[in-house]
């Protein structure tokens, strides 16, 4: 039996000790602090293990080696993320958030849960009560503990990060895949704001299941459907006006999408617009009665989004926007959603940091100002590049008249996964692959036959 070398013996020494250190901090915790405390300290190691387990599975499939290990590192600075998110919000604002009425609901309703009673009151707030369900019956699973709570959360959003790469590989396969999946897994906004008990990690995994759907619908591959309506249905649960807004971006792509002359291509691209035009009537008609509209004039939803946004101008990080009456409104719109606030409009630490992500952008966008020119000209053969212009030009107008950059900080993080396509498209005169269409293959298969 071969000797261990020095550095193993250490490797072994400094385990153990880490396990001792571990397990004594758990039992000082069990005789001084809170369940939410010792309670996190048991769930956060059976967490790692069942998501590095998760990550071992995926990573087995994974042409590239480097992408597994980005995937470890990238889950581990979730985790710090998602811890910085509860001392942000249960220190630094002393429960002032949405995470703390979530919170405060689960933990009154999880008991009757585990006997069995499923009860709830029911709210004009749609979308608010489902995620109240939704947190309640994670705490059925783990227990009143809000730190843990957000840890699993934390792990929906993760997942989500990993569904908006795969299909990022199958819509752009000779796209810059280690690039996309640096931003996609290492952007701090995408590790801090979708880490907490609330709607934006849930939404991010949904997000992420309708985006690797709409790229294999577009490729023809198998699974597409399950994946659309799963990240449909998830994300209707708590923000439907944010699966119209991905439908509808499904739409355009579809209308727009090249069938090369094949009547068979032509039916199928008739009959998936037509899918998707009833699709968006019924999401279109849920939204209104979830953001209480009775009518869909186009009246009736400027007041409705006039009044949203009338919401956000108050607190310390309030500004300004410009009005999209203006014909600088789209333009400071944009701006605004990618990049603001600006370092001297920062008004706290957290803010700060978002205004250097936002140079960051700005630089990445010079950076890739070859790429981006492309995008015109991929929009003509690639139906999913499409689909992320026409999905984020769409969320940053609806967005438009928020005037807060501390909710539109925490917002965008479901828009910017798409606007990061298109700084990862394949190099110029390196042409991405056009969508195999379903009447391609199947004049591909007769041909062999």
């Amino acid at each position: 039996m071969p000797l261990m070398s020095a550095s193993q013996r250490w490797l072994i020494v400094l385990g153990v000790a880490s396990v001792g250190l571990y397990v004594g901090v758990l039992a000082w915790a069990f005789e001084n602090q809170s369940y939410n405390v010792w309670g996190s300290m048991l769930i956060a190691p059976v967490l790692v293990a069942i998501n590095a387990v998760l990550i071992w599975r995926v990573g087995r499939r994974e042409e590239d080696r480097w992408i597994v290990g980005l995937m470890g590192v990238g889950f581990v600075l979730k985790m710090l993320g998602s811890v910085a998110r509860y001392f942000t919000v249960f220190v630094v604002y002393s429960g002032v958030g949405d995470a703390t009425g979530y919170n405060n609901y689960a933990a009154v309703y999880y008991k009757l849960w585990r006997q069995g009673l499923f009860f709830f009151e029911p709210s004009s707030k749609v979308g608010t009560q489902n995620l109240e369900l939704i947190t309640t019956a994670v705490y059925t699973v783990i227990g009143p503990a809000p730190l843990a709570g957000f840890l699993v959360f934390a792990c929906f959003a993760f997942w989500g990060c990993y569904l908006l790469y795969r299909a990022f590989r199958v819509a752009l396969p000779q796209g810059q895949h280690r690039f996309y999946a640096g931003l996609v897994f290492l952007m701090p906004s995408l590790l801090f704001w979708p880490s907490s008990i609330g709607k934006e990690a849930w939404l991010m995994l949904w997000v992420g299941a309708m985006a690797l759907g709409i790229a294999k619908f577009f490729r023809a591959e198998p699974h597409a459907w399950p994946l659309l309506l799963l990240g449909a249905g998830g994300t209707a649960l708590v923000r439907p006006h944010i699966t119209v807004l991905l439908v509808a971006g499904m739409l355009v792509a579809q209308m727009f999408r090249p069938v090369r002359g094949q009547a068979i291509g032509a039916v199928s691209k008739a009959f998936g617009v037509l899918i998707l035009v009833g699709g968006m009537a019924i999401l279109t008609t849920q939204s209104a009665d979830f953001l209480g509209i009775d009518d869909l004039s186009s009246q009736t939803v400027m007041d409705q989004i006039d009044w949203a946004s009338g919401q956000t101008q108050t607190g310390g990080s309030s500004f300004t926007p410009v009005p999209l009456t203006n014909p600088l409104g789209v333009p400071a719109a944009i701006i605004t959603l990618l990049f603001r606030p600006f370092p001297w409009e920062a008004g706290s630490p957290a803010l700060l940091l978002q205004s250097l992500e936002g140079l960051f952008l700005v630089w990445l966008c010079f950076r890739q100002r070859s790429r981006l020119r492309q995008v015109p000209r991929l929009m003509r053969t690639n139906p999913y590049v499409t689909f992320a212009v026409v999905y984020a030009l769409a969320f940053i107008i609806a967005f438009a008249g928020f005037a807060n950059f501390g909710i539109l900080a925490r917002q965008r993080t479901l828009m910017l996964p798409f606007f990061l396509v298109l700084l990862a498209l394949p190099k110029p005169g390196e042409s991405a692959p056009q969508m195999t269409t379903t009447a391609s293959r199947a004049s591909r298969a007769m041909a062999h036959t």
